[in-house]
């Protein structure tokens, strides 16, 4: 076969095209080598995230596919403006980028460049030049623009070139949109983060502070006590604990109300923020400010420590003590307070923190019980006191189920003719241990434990069976009094109650007279005057009991529908000795005589107090003088044989 030869213009055909197969490959290794670097547009961390990093790792990628003498990115924002985000330019003599862009934006040429997604060659000025324009996009969201002036020769250059301008602004789209997801979700996270750490706190909060005052509760309170505790430990200072309760808050909560109940437990503990934020020196410690808690209901507690000598803490709770016993308006009631407190001291009074707090609670009792107002320091015998005080309340709930409760009866005499007319029903709790105890030793307890409605409710019940054991009619059965709590006149249908108890036992409503005191009634004297209206309505005898203590106005007594007064025992005892009760007990009568109401004088004990009453114009009385109360037997054979109990001159 003979050679083939070839002319020198094919030669030279053949070295072009060489050439171009080696440029080819040439350029093919060098774009897989720049897109194999393109993940450099990707940030990693949280600095290259970063819009302008993506923007200029994005223009180096580009300069290194296409010699650019000038070119520069647009970022879209939120208001659908384009933004110049980065403008490169090879020399002072290229600049001009920026202008020629803004006059594409304006012929609307730049706007279609936005919907072709490839390379878009556009001419531009009147040198002839061209503006290269390629959309910066995602498959879903168009993300900015990226322009340049390409040089001479790279319009148009070889396609896979092109594409791979395509894929680099692609990748660039897609790098923006991760950058924005990044940082909203880490924006995101980190609101969740602040939303966690504020309810976290807040739950704390909410855990460790009293609701109604924000004050430290219970469990930080305890908490610190035997942080101080620890503290103090060595010997070298001591601890007090001070607990302090309200006087007769239940009474309060009764007569107005749970929420006026609640504003006074703010205004006092405000009061006592405000004493225990004064400076240190009067207290007699060294250690960090006094903390002030809210136990519960309407106990507080205070936390003094390093103490040097017990002057400094009776000087605070004597300070303490007065600022609490003063007139506040509660509920648009003006209201009298005072406290009891209980103090104990670390390391004496217990080792332990709820020893302490038992120990203290236990002398806040015993100033409770010496007239309340005041303070006690713990003593050792005090534990056996609120022991019994304990087993009593563990007794008292199955003292009605277990029929130890009795009533007693205290008759009525009718002045003019020594003729039992009526008695008052005391309750006796018959105790299998301890014997029959008088209601001053439990009763207070039933009010704690809100037992009081349900032993209210007994003793009617019980003082009907009595009545209606008795022989003769129903309308010539004497009058039976019976005492009313404050917890009690608050119950909204008291009267149907306790008129459905007389019905069943067929005793005429009038036979039963409710007795309040008169400084319950003036508590709230308006749900007096509605409660005493609504029972009066159903037919019950009213009594306003211990008149004369309670500071009620004629106004009032006269709004009040009650039948009867009875005259305090503190005015009777003295008075055929103290001019003072005498005038003031004549005065009461003659009051009582003007709204029409009978009278019964407590307490009588001697014959000259009966002449006495008997002379001033009073109805009735009973006292020691006539007869203590007895069971329901013997006030029987008293009513069945007509007994007459006058004074021993006649």
């Amino acid at each position: 076969m003979s050679p083939s030869y070839r002319t020198p213009e094919e030669f030279e055909q053949l070295q072009e095209r060489i050439r171009y197969l080696e440029q080819s490959l040439e350029g093919n290794a060098y774009v897989m080598d720049v897109l194999s670097s393109t993940t450099a547009i990707f940030g990693d961390t949280e600095g290259n995230r970063r819009p302008e990093v993506i923007v200029r790792n994005t223009l180096e990628a580009v300069r290194r596919l296409l010699a650019l003498p000038e070119s520069a990115i647009y970022l879209l924002d939120g208001d659908a403006s384009f933004n110049l985000a980065q403008h490169d330019a090879e020399d002072d003599t290229h600049g001009d980028l920026p202008d020629r862009v803004e006059q594409l934006i304006q012929q609307g040429t730049f706007s279609w460049a936005l919907h072709e997604n490839h390379p878009v060659f556009l001419p531009a000025g009147e040198d002839g030049g061209m503006v290269l324009l390629h959309v910066i996009s995602t498959r879903t969201r168009v993300r900015g623009m990226f322009a340049a002036r390409p040089g001479q020769d790279e319009a148009p250059r070889h396609e896979l070139v092109m594409s791979a301008l395509t894929l680099v602004l692609f990748n660039a789209a897609y790098a923006l949109e991760s950058a924005d997801l990044y940082h909203l979700m880490e924006r995101r996270q980190q609101a969740l983060q602040r939303i966690t750490e504020r309810q976290s706190r807040e739950l704390l909060h909410h855990m460790s502070h009293d609701s109604l005052t924000n004050l430290p509760n219970r469990m930080l309170f305890s908490d610190r006590l035997a942080q101080a505790m620890e503290r103090h430990a060595n010997g070298s200072s001591h601890v007090a604990l001070i607990l302090l309760d309200l006087d007769n808050f239940k009474r309060l909560n009764d007569a107005l109300g749970h929420r006026a109940g609640d504003e006074l437990i703010r205004k006092v503990a405000t009061d006592l923020s405000v004493l225990l934020e004064t400076p240190r020196g009067s207290t007699g410690g060294q250690g960090p400010s006094p903390t002030l808690s809210r136990l519960g209901g309407d106990e507080f507690g205070i936390l003094v420590e390093g103490i040097q000598g017990l002057e400094g803490v009776v000087r605070l709770v004597t300070e303490i003590v007065r600022t609490t016993a003063v007139e506040r308006t509660v509920a648009d009631h003006p209201v009298l307070t005072s406290c009891s407190a209980g103090i104990a001291v670390f390391p004496y009074d217990g080792d332990e923190p709820d020893t302490l707090l038992s120990n203290a609670d236990a002398a806040m009792y015993d100033a409770k019980e010496r007239g309340r107002n005041g303070f006690r320091f713990y003593t050792q015998d005090l534990n056996s006191r609120t022991f019994r005080h304990f087993r009593l309340e563990t007794d008292l709930g199955g003292a009605i189920e277990d029929d130890q409760l009795r009533l007693h009866y205290q008759p009525k005499i009718e002045l003019a003719t020594g003729r039992v007319v009526g008695a008052e029903a005391l309750i006796r709790w018959d105790h299998p241990r301890l014997g029959m105890l008088p209601p001053g030793q439990f009763m207070e307890i039933a009010e704690d434990m809100t037992l009081i409605e349900q032993i209210g409710e007994w003793v009617l019940q019980q003082a009907c069976r009595d009545l209606a054991s008795l022989p003769g009619t129903a309308q010539a059965l004497p009058h039976i009094a019976i005492n009313v709590s404050a917890r009690q006149l608050r119950q909204p249908n008291l009267a149907e109650e306790f008129f459905a108890i007389t019905e069943e036992h067929g005793i005429p409503a009038d036979r039963i007279e409710l007795e309040l005191t008169e400084s319950v009634i003036m508590d709230d004297a308006d749900t007096a005057a509605r409660v005493f209206q609504r029972l009066r309505e159903v037919g019950m005898s009213l009594a306003v009991d211990d008149f004369g203590t309670g500071h009620a106005s004629l106004t009032q007594l006269k709004q009040l529908p009650a039948d009867t007064l009875k005259i305090d025992r503190s005015f009777v005892m003295d008075l055929e000795k103290s001019h003072e009760d005498a005038k003031i007990v004549r005065a009461i009568v003659v009051m009582a005589r003007s709204l029409d109401m009978q009278l019964v004088a407590e307490g009588v004990e001697t014959d000259a107090q009966i002449h006495l009453l008997r002379e001033f114009g009073c109805d009735y009385a009973q006292g020691f003088r006539y007869s203590r109360p007895v069971a329901f037997d013997e006030l029987r054979e008293m009513i069945v044989n007509d007994v007459r109990m006058l004074p021993e001159s006649e």
